[in-house]
């Protein structure tokens, strides 16, 4: 086998490792990808009406008083409704409280100065896991955020 195929071989198996839920391979399939973001919104939360209008991937969310965040997946549907989907292989980290950090940090960037508290828009940040991490449950964070674990 020359260098070229023993490259190409290797490659090949690196792929096979390769899972929707690995945080690289995501960020490439869902980058623009409106369609299939708009379907797996729809798919968890149950609505068929679900259109978006934009996608970020690799969203960085800066806190200049303490932690920052990196969302996944940030989507915007026409209802000007915010989504912050995290896919993520690993158990540690998917929890009510990380969802709720990011859900206050999404709600800081988009109500902007001058603006009421009561217009801002719903913001959902979901949780794709591999592992049922949530045992089944879900977390409702003041009615705007949810916690899913697609489970095996």
């Amino acid at each position: 086998m020359n260098i070229a195929e023993q490259a190409h071989q290797e490659d090949l198996e690196r792929l096979k490792s390769l899972r929707y839920m690995d945080d690289d391979f995501m960020t490439v399939c869902l980058a623009d990808n409106f369609e299939g973001v708009e379907l797996i919104l729809q798919i968890i939360l149950g609505k068929r009406d679900i259109k978006i209008k934009s996608v970020r991937t690799q969203e960085p969310l800066k806190n200049l008083q303490g932690r920052s965040a990196t969302l996944d997946v940030h989507a915007v549907d026409s209802d000007n409704k915010e989504f912050d989907v995290e896919i993520q292989r690993k158990d540690a980290g998917a929890g009510a409280k990380r969802a709720r950090h990011n859900s206050s940090l999404l709600d800081a960037h988009i109500l902007k100065t001058g603006d009421d508290t009561e217009d801002i828009p719903d913001s959902y940040v979901i949780f794709i896991t591999e592992n049922d991490v949530m045992r089944g449950k879900s977390a409702d964070l003041s009615g705007r955020a949810i916690c899913y674990d697609r489970g095996k």
